[in-house]
């Protein structure tokens, strides 16, 4: 007992470990046709280009009931989450998540991307990387990404359905929940229904534990991206814009 209690308080220390991060899912399909951005605590391939910038927030509705035991008695209703991705080159991508989690405080995490191979018409791109590579609770967790376009536009914006596959292997990351995701085999789906006026899209995916849904709208092109969905029990809400330093 003495061991299983030390594991169960371990747990709930843990916890503001990116919380509800994977709540975040969110994704950024642009009107532009590159369907680059964030899947918040999902790993994908999806990477900015150098000089692009992309700011989020996020509201995260919590059911308690879908938490693990340990962690349902700190009585947490609501995450707030901000996040800041840098595309430093055309290689490489460095992160900032700041996690605003009721009852717990404030917790920020870094990660990276790097690319070492472009996506082209016959091969998807493929990125390594890692998630809390500060080690803020106590181990980062490591990935190998790829995502593909099925049927990219041939010349110029989109102007027909859009859909991208993605598929990761990674090492453990119980920083979400503190449960066990990202290990072994993860990925899905993102759709880019309509590409613009307004520019509608959704996603599918799995972590390894949960099945991730949501949708995005942009209104006009230029204008932030308004997304809400789901994330196993629990829902949420954001907007983000992408911007282009150069």
């Amino acid at each position: 007992m003495g061991n299983l209690l030390g594991e169960e308080e371990s747990t709930v220390r843990r916890f503001p470990v990116l919380l509800l991060t994977a709540s975040l899912l969110l994704l950024g399909l642009t009107a532009g046709g590159a369907m680059a951005g964030d899947i918040v605590t999902v790993p994908t391939a999806n990477q900015l280009k150098a000089g692009e910038v992309d700011l989020a927030a996020y509201y995260i509705g919590v059911d308690n009931s879908s938490l693990i035991a340990p962690i349902r008695p700190i009585g947490i209703d609501y995450v707030r989450a901000q996040t800041l991705y840098v595309g430093v080159t055309d290689r490489v991508e460095i992160d900032a998540h700041r996690y605003d989690v009721n009852e717990l405080g404030v917790e920020t995490i870094w990660n990276a991307t790097v690319v070492v191979q472009q996506e082209d018409l016959s091969r998807p791109i493929v990125v390594v990387g890692g998630r809390d590579l500060s080690r803020a609770y106590g181990k980062a967790s490591y990935f190998v990404s790829a995502a593909k376009t099925l049927n990219p536009p041939v010349a110029g914006p989109p102007t027909e359905t859009i859909i991208r596959v993605h598929l990761s292997l990674g090492t453990e990351d119980n920083t979400l929940f503190a449960e066990e995701r990202h290990e072994g085999l993860f990925g899905g789906l993102q759709v880019l229904f309509r590409p613009s006026n307004p520019a509608v899209g959704a996603i599918a995916l799995y972590d390894g534990q949960d099945i991730i849904t949501g949708v995005t709208f942009v209104p006009e092109p230029g204008w932030p991206t308004l997304k809400v969905g789901t994330f196993g029990g629990h829902w949420w809400v954001g907007i983000s814009q992408t911007f282009n330093t150069k």
